[in-house]
């Protein structure tokens, strides 16, 4: 049997240390990328959060508006049903009185938190309880990018 040797030259290493090379700035360029989407959706997610806050932050301040119209009706308010006449009369801007529930909408952009308190009978506490605290997005029509 004839046995052969291959014999690498000092071409193919240089060949083959500068596939290494390549093979490394493409890892490194294909990391440089990851990174930088990454950094961009942590940026978008924690906007789309300080807006959500916001919006929660509205909807808390106006229940508290809210609860101190509450507290004041309860005052004056004997029955259930006149309480119910004293609040729908001196309700804050943007409420809605349907039966014994408050709503309102809170919007900020493109969000908007649906809000609905329960009002509990007068003289108990808590004076109303959530029963509707929901975020609605509204997404745009069609793409939101134009190809030239």
């Amino acid at each position: 049997m004839n046995k052969r040797k291959i014999a690498l030259g000092p071409g193919a290493a240089s060949l083959i240390l500068i596939v290494v090379a390549l093979s490394l700035c493409m890892l490194a360029m294909l990391a440089q990328i990851g990174a930088r989407n990454d950094a961009s959706l942590a940026s978008r997610s924690a906007e789309m959060i300080t807006r959500v806050y916001e919006l929660s932050d509205q909807s808390e301040r106006r229940f508290a508006e809210l609860d101190g119209v509450l507290a004041r009706c309860q005052k004056e308010a004997q029955d259930m049903d006149a309480y119910l006449e004293l609040v729908g009369k001196n309700l804050p801007e943007g409420m809605v009185l349907e039966e014994n529930v408050v709503s309102w909408t809170e919007p900020l952009d493109n969000r908007t938190m649906n809000c609905g308190v329960k009002l509990a009978e007068p003289g108990t506490m808590p004076r109303a309880e959530w029963v509707n605290y929901r975020l609605k997005v509204d997404e745009p029509e069609g793409d939101d990018f134009e190809l030239y």
